[in-house]
């Protein structure tokens, strides 16, 4: 009998060496994120799998792997929160030749850029004795898109325009061609009625039209908050013009008109040289934008000034540039009454009405609704 534990004994910690010495070889860990681009408490999924590809078992394996803080799970995890992260922990038995899967819903609640970096592997003997760590690098990137805030909802005109946000009504008064009819929003115009199908439906039915490629317009998003531009950053401010943008840059899509966007951000992965998009239509081209706007960075390239400076020496004109600030500096005015001169119609979208007072009437102005 003395001898079955004496055998059991050196079985064990025999085990216990090729644990240790042999117990990483062949574990491969994989992360697998369900999107690449989510939108702010949209539900994704996070995919943790390991692959024990030899014929030892691995008696206790613990993942442990860090997520940003502004990312929470749905349901209760064994997770613990640490200055700027939430680390999950997860413990795994790995039978010889098994591959484990664990999925779990995640949600955010902030734009931006989020980079899901590298993981650590502790892995611990038969008995418990001894334990050694692995570090993994493992980089992978999740882009988290502004909320849309609508026209209508936030913006009022500043001065003595009346009459709906629209964005049709920005571009072009009279369209030029005339695709059908569909019923009445509420929001156009009554000139665009057509009566005749309003009486044959029974209900207001309005034309259908189409914006042809020599009316299109440039988005340009600001967020220098103050001046200098370094001293301070208004994040909160920031953050209401990004996602105005969104909302101006899905109404224009509903529109059909080409757009095009450029602003004085540093954008996180996806600085093109120039920094503008030319305008286009289209689901993709959308997408491409909204992208783009979750990558939007407090870092400045060029005050504003200088931005439309650059934009008034390119050789490419469109019919109408809005731009969306957080507020209007007195640097500001200058420039954009020289850039509205230029240009066939100039909208600007200030959150504060500092200083619109000063710029001519020529310029469409909409201030935040308060």
């Amino acid at each position: 009998m003395i001898w079955f534990y004496i055998i059991l004994v050196v079985l064990t910690f025999s085990l216990n060496k090729l644990t240790i010495k042999y117990g990483f070889n062949k574990i491969n860990y994989k992360r697998e994120i369900s999107k690449k681009n989510v939108e702010i408490d949209e539900e994704f999924y996070i995919t943790t799998i390991l692959e024990n590809n030899k014929r030892l078992p691995v008696t206790f394996l613990q993942v442990n792997e860090r997520f940003p803080d502004s990312f929470h799970f749905k349901f209760k995890t064994n997770s613990t929160e640490t200055p700027g992260y939430v680390v999950h922990t997860v413990d795994f038995f790995l039978m010889p030749y098994q591959r484990v899967k664990k999925t779990y819903t995640m949600l955010s609640k902030q734009r931006g850029v989020y980079m899901f970096r590298n993981v650590s592997l502790s892995l611990g003997d038969f008995i418990g004795f001894e334990s050694i760590d692995k570090e993994i690098e493992y980089l992978q990137e999740l882009v988290v898109l502004p909320k849309p805030l609508y026209l209508e909802d936030s913006l009022v005109p500043y001065g003595n325009y009346m009459g709906d946000v629209s964005v049709r009504r920005w571009i072009i008064d009279d369209p030029l061609m005339t695709l059908g009819i569909r019923e009445y929003t509420g929001r156009e115009p009554q000139k665009h009625i057509h009566w005749n199908s309003s009486i044959r439906y029974g209900k207001l039915m309005v034309k259908n039209f189409d914006f042809t490629t020599d009316n299109s317009l440039v988005f340009i998003l600001n967020i220098e908050s103050h001046k200098p531009f370094w001293s301070f950053i208004d994040k909160e401010s920031i953050e209401e013009c990004i996602s105005l943008s969104r909302g101006i840059l899905e109404e224009i899509e509903e529109a059909k008109i080409p757009y095009g966007f450029t602003t004085n951000s540093q954008i996180y992965g996806f600085y093109n040289g120039e920094n503008i998009t030319y305008p286009g239509v289209g689901s993709s081209h959308l997408e491409y934008l909204l992208e783009m706007l979750g990558r939007v960075s407090y870092s400045i390239t060029v005050p504003l000034e200088e931005l439309i400076e650059n934009i008034m020496n390119r050789s490419e004109k469109y019919t109408t540039y809005v731009i969306v600030t957080p507020r209007v500096f007195k640097s500001y005015i200058e420039p954009i009454e020289n850039f509205s001169r230029q240009v066939n119609s100039l909208i600007l979208i200030s959150l504060e009405e500092e200083n619109l007072d000063c710029l001519s009437e020529s310029i469409i102005k909409y201030v935040r609704r308060k």
